[in-house]
């Protein structure tokens, strides 16, 4: 009866820490998305560094995407847990192209590809500030 009672302690216990701890780390989040973050791609014509910069509104997330070419309005980043995706269209001297990020996020850092119709590519990034 008593290993009973210490197995019934034991097990109370650990409920109790798994309610107030949030649970193992199944279905927990990587880390927070907003920020500035520094892009590390390396493209067929070397290697770029644009940065990315993302807000939540809400439940929403949206950003600017700064490039050599400017700055592009992102109006919506897609979050699933630790994982993220948004498309972004390009403005080229050639026309127009179309492009889909996704990545994970783990604290400070991203990992990912960049996706478009001439094929796939990583990224890395780092958050540079809040």
């Amino acid at each position: 009866m008593k290993e009973y009672f210490k197995a019934t302690l034991a097990l109370s216990g650990f409920i109790i820490c798994m309610l107030f701890t949030g649970g193992a780390s199944a279905g927990a989040s990587g880390g927070e998305l907003t920020g500035t973050w520094i892009l590390t791609i390396d493209t067929p014509r070397g290697v770029r560094h644009p940065s990315l910069v993302i807000n939540k509104d809400g439940d929403s997330y949206s950003g600017v995407y700064n490039s050599l070419r400017g700055p592009i309005d992102i109006e919506a980043i897609s979050r699933d847990g630790d994982s993220f995706t948004f498309p972004l269209v390009i403005t080229v001297p050639i026309g127009d192209i179309e492009v889909t990020y996704r990545g994970t996020i783990n604290g400070d850092d991203m990992t990912g590809s960049v996706q478009s119709a001439r094929g796939e590519v990583p990224f890395t990034a780092k958050r540079s500030g809040p």
